[in-house]
């Protein structure tokens, strides 16, 4: 069981998946004498790992293998600054001087540490639509997650993409 997740939907199904799964792995562990550590989160509220790596290792790294803007090409880095102060935006932000007491405002960059599971994705999406349209870029129809070995087919997304949009635009004419 290292490292798995247990999706917990509802208080009978929660309670059968962690007396089933994880109890006998925690009691066995535990028995044996090691340590562990137990982490419960709200399924929406962190982006995951898998989001993380396809984002900056296909995405991002395809566009700067292939976006080409007056004749340049830029690195990783530079689009992924680029892509997050254009779509995340900026906050104002207030602080003190500790020395003068005085208050000051700064702009600072938005970061996708702040996006849940569901605006990271849209975030993505926001990215992919705009370098497949204003860049000219061209994804791979499939990726391998080089840490897990798990392939992606971009057609899958991209229906997937479209019925979320057609779902967005139903429930807004109603």
């Amino acid at each position: 069981m290292n490292g798995q997740e247990i999706a917990l939907i509802n208080p009978v199904q929660a309670h059968a998946a962690l007396n089933k799964v994880a109890w006998p792995w925690i009691k066995a562990m535990t028995g044996a004498g090691h340590k562990l550590v137990l982490e419960v989160r709200l399924a929406e509220d962190v982006k995951t790992d898998k989001q993380r790596r396809y984002l900056h290792g296909f995405v991002f790294k395809t566009i700067a293998e292939q976006a080409v803007v007056h004749g340049e090409k830029y690195p990783l880095k530079v689009w992924k600054e680029w892509y997050r102060g254009e779509f995340l935006g900026f906050k104002t932000v207030t602080y003190r001087n500790p020395i003068t007491g005085k208050k000051s405002r700064r702009r600072e960059r938005q970061s996708t540490e702040q996006l849940g599971v569901k605006g990271y994705r849209d975030y993505i999406e926001r990215v992919l639509a705009h370098a497949t349209t204003e860049l000219g870029v061209d994804f791979p129809e499939r990726w391998v997650d080089p840490e897990t070995g798990e392939i992606y087919l971009l057609s899958d997304q991209r229906q997937r993409r479209a019925a979320r949009q057609q779902q967005r635009e139903t429930e807004a004419a109603s």
